[in-house]
């Protein structure tokens, strides 16, 4: 299926925060965030006010209905404590109705279009969790490897995080 990939307006905070929601009662994508619906359910308005306007949020829109059915957000890490100026993949969702549909391709690709526009940036960071093998063959599947970096999986410490990377490509036009 296609659908529509596009940054997620500040005025649609309301959606990204039902969204966020929803990925965190899953019980299948839970174990990819380092946040619970615990921690986030009770925050005020203000903090999605917040979240929607300081990222870069990408949606995957359905478009004969509108409904948004997945999203993932693209932070900047451009500081010195970082090895190099990158972008970190961060909450990663699709619901589970449109798993396998191309979605969570597509908002990956778009993540990493926006980030090599940026000719700063010389990697793609994400973090997933030994509890998800299925997200580890996708990512993989897109190229992203290993960095040998891995720390406990907040909040479920039994698990283990592994930091993958992308690294950019010499072109930025030959990437996933």
């Amino acid at each position: 299926m296609d659908y529509d990939i596009r940054p997620a307006r500040p005025s649609e905070w309301a959606k990204a925060k039902a969204l966020r929601l929803t990925a965190l009662r899953d019980p299948i994508a839970r174990s990819a965030f380092a946040s619970t619906y615990e921690q986030e359910a009770g925050h005020p308005d203000e903090f999605w006010q917040r979240r929607a306007s300081g990222n870069t949020t990408f949606v995957a829109v359905e478009p004969s209905t509108g409904a948004w059915v997945g999203t993932a957000t693209v932070l900047v890490e451009t500081e010195a404590r970082y090895p190099v100026p990158q972008t970190h993949v961060v909450g990663m969702y699709v619901l589970p109705e449109h798993r396998g549909s191309g979605a969570a391709e597509a908002l990956v690709r778009a993540g990493v279009e926006w980030s090599w526009r940026r000719p700063e940036i010389a990697r793609v960071r994400l973090w997933c969790s030994d509890g998800n093998p299925r997200a580890f063959s996708f990512y993989t599947r897109l190229g992203f490897a290993k960095t040998g970096v891995s720390a406990p999986h907040p909040p479920d410490p039994t698990l283990t995080g592994f930091e993958l990377a992308l690294d950019r490509p010499l072109d930025a036009s030959e990437h996933p």
